[in-house]
């Protein structure tokens, strides 16, 4: 592919591919370098958009047009932030001018190229979790927070922001959803996650919701295409399927943009905290609908092909409740159906079975799937 060739080009050594993701008028790949001078993550960038400062290798057009960025993690150009996050020396500056002596160990827990991060650091036993955005969002990320808190929608609380990208948040309470949804009926999981949403609705903010699934259809279905390129005829004859159906019915509400079981966290059966409100927002509550049950499908998958079945069965029936309560319509299954193309897209370097398994689910809960 194109981006390893560049890479190659810029250190010499082509990587490993991890991963690649819809970006600006490209994509953003991630490759992985095992050994040598070069070790360690390598991203290489072809969105085009533009950078307050430059960060790694640029390559330009004749024009003088950057046309590729690569970069060595934690050294994203959009993110600033991330490589002080990470940084011991710096962390441990910070917490000594609070007061707090002792080792920090600094976890990185999620990572979206140019869009975001989120690091956990535990000093004392006691965790608190930096999310790095660019500069200039967090104020709108902490205002976010807030809102939520105060519409009763139990995100974590704020203790710390800056403008150059840092929101710092306080853990959440209670058990994780995956480990409450074992110990609590299908029914009562979602009756919990039902008044989260009504919460949700409540919440004052005139902030947009991360993007549809949706908004990047062709992209996601070329791209599960090309990882595999044996049912390359399945997956590019859900784009006829599915088109039709994608447009929002009704006005756009409060959403929480990425919401699945793993966002939440449970007590005495209601949810007492939600993370991740980072993507919430005025959108398409069947954006919320489809990322739940795609969630709860691609994670029944997952476990079916590393022979969990119990787990499968369980996290297959939770799917299956939620799509009985709330999948009722053709835009909302065709939402579903791209959310588990994106699973399977995430899947197919790891376990090509599972990727095909989520193009069959994919193809299953298709808007045929809807009841009108």
């Amino acid at each position: 592919m194109l981006e390893q060739r560049l890479l190659e080009k810029a250190i010499g050594d082509a990587g490993r591919l991890i991963a690649v993701e819809p970006f600006g008028e490209g994509s953003i790949a991630r490759f992985a370098i095992d050994a040598g001078e070069h070790a360690g993550d390598w991203f290489v960038d072809s969105s085009r958009q533009p950078v307050a400062r430059e960060t790694g290798f640029v390559i330009r057009s004749r024009e003088g047009v950057a046309v590729a960025r690569i970069w060595r993690h934690p050294l994203d150009p959009r993110l600033p932030a991330l490589r002080t996050a990470l940084d011991p020396v710096r962390l441990g500056r910070i917490a000594n001018a609070a007061g707090s002596g002792g080792p920090i160990e600094a976890r990185v827990l999620a990572y979206r190229p140019g869009r975001r991060a989120v690091v956990r650091l535990t000093q004392h036993g006691v965790h608190l979790f930096v999310k790095v955005v660019r500069p200039g969002e967090a104020e709108d990320l902490a205002e976010i927070h807030r809102a939520c808190r105060a519409a009763g929608v139990p995100a974590p609380e704020v203790v710390h922001w800056t403008p150059a990208g840092v929101v710092v948040v306080r853990d959440a309470e209670g058990t994780p959803g995956p480990v409450a949804a074992s110990r609590t009926p299908a029914g009562e999981l979602l009756d919990a996650v039902d008044e989260l949403r009504e919460h949700l609705l409540s919440v004052r903010t005139r902030r947009i919701a991360r993007a549809s699934a949706g908004s990047r259809i062709d992209w996601h279905l070329d791209r599960l295409a090309a990882d595999l390129p044996a049912r390359a005829a399945d997956a590019r004859a859900l784009l006829p399927a599915l088109v039709p159906h994608l447009r929002r019915v009704g006005q756009a509400r409060v959403v929480h943009g990425d919401l699945h079981i793993g966002q939440l966290f449970l007590t005495g059966g209601r949810v007492s905290s939600v993370i991740d409100v980072d993507t919430a927002g005025l959108g398409d509550p069947a954006d919320d609908t489809a990322a739940f049950i795609g969630h709860a499908i691609a994670s029944a998958v997952t476990n079916e092909v590393a022979g969990r079945t119990a787990d499968a069965a369980l996290l297959q029936a939770i799917a299956d409740e939620a799509a009985d309560r709330w999948l009722r319509d053709a835009h909302a299954a065709a939402l579903t159906a791209l959310h588990l193309v994106g699973h399977g897209i995430r899947a197919a370097d790891r376990s090509p079975e599972a990727a095909s398994l989520l193009l069959d689910r994919a193809q299953r809960i298709a808007p045929a799937r809807a009841r009108r």
